[in-house]
């Protein structure tokens, strides 16, 4: 593999994040696709981390259903699917994202780092294109699972102390009703077949709505299950929009 150098004084930036994260052996690391992952769009129209999040995407699903399938493979496949929506979500990205101080090590526009709305959206996108830079430096995910584990786990601890835990819909129409005396509403917005090895397995993708605004999206092999799994992100969401502005 042939590593393009990147200027000194930023591999020595970068390193910083990486020891932040536990990664030691920065021989392995692509120091320019690490550099290009934290390149926001609105620096460089040829050289950002569009493509490295598109296929971050990719590669988070992956490292995370292996985590539900080594760790939690008793589950139902409902739980499983609501687990997993929680887990990819971008609130949950953007906390893993705000643990390692990752909006420092990103290079943006002036403008784009003062646009407070997209800022978890951008951390999102970061984190993503950073898991995609390791995964290319050893074609593997032996530079992202060991970090990325302890989150996932931890993340689905604080899932599971909620109260109705499993039933994510009771517990968010609990604390919608509780605050805003509405009910959650829930739309159904698109449908997918497996394909090879998966006996053609319909997915569907559901969106979870209060008072106007989209609060959480699921994926699940029924309605039902994508409902759960969009709950479980709206409920985390809701939570902490809540905690932010009481």
């Amino acid at each position: 593999m042939v590593i393009v150098s990147i200027a000194p004084s930023r591999q020595k930036e970068l390193s910083q994040l990486l020891n932040r994260m536990g990664i030691h052996t920065l021989e392995r690391v692509n120091w320019r696709l690490l550099d290009q992952a934290l390149v926001h769009p609105s620096f460089s129209t040829t050289y950002n981390n569009d493509r490295l999040e598109f296929m971050g995407d990719t590669i988070l699903r992956l490292a995370v259903t292996m985590f539900l399938h080594e760790h939690y493979g008793d589950s139902s496949v409902g739980q499983l699917a609501a687990f997993r929506s929680h887990l990819v979500s971008d609130i949950t990205l953007a906390a893993i994202a705000q643990s390692y101080d990752l909006d420092r090590f990103m290079v943006m526009t002036n403008s784009a780092r003062s646009d407070l709305k997209a800022v978890r959206s951008r951390l999102a996108d970061g984190l993503e294109a950073l898991l995609a830079a390791l995964y290319l430096s050893t074609d593997d995910l032996s530079l992202v699972r060991f970090w990325l584990d302890a989150h996932l786990q931890n993340t689905i601890q604080a899932l599971s102390a909620i109260p109705a835990m499993g039933n994510y819909k009771v517990a968010l129409q609990e604390l919608t009703q509780g605050k805003w005396k509405v009910l959650p509403e829930y739309q159904t917005v698109a449908t997918s077949t497996g394909g090879k090895g998966t006996s053609n397995l319909e997915i569907f993708a559901t969106e979870v709505w209060v008072q106007e605004q989209c609060w959480g999206k699921g994926e699940g092999a029924s309605i039902k299950a994508s409902q759960q799994a969009a709950a479980a992100v709206a409920l985390q969401a809701i939570t902490e929009y809540l905690h932010q502005n009481t």
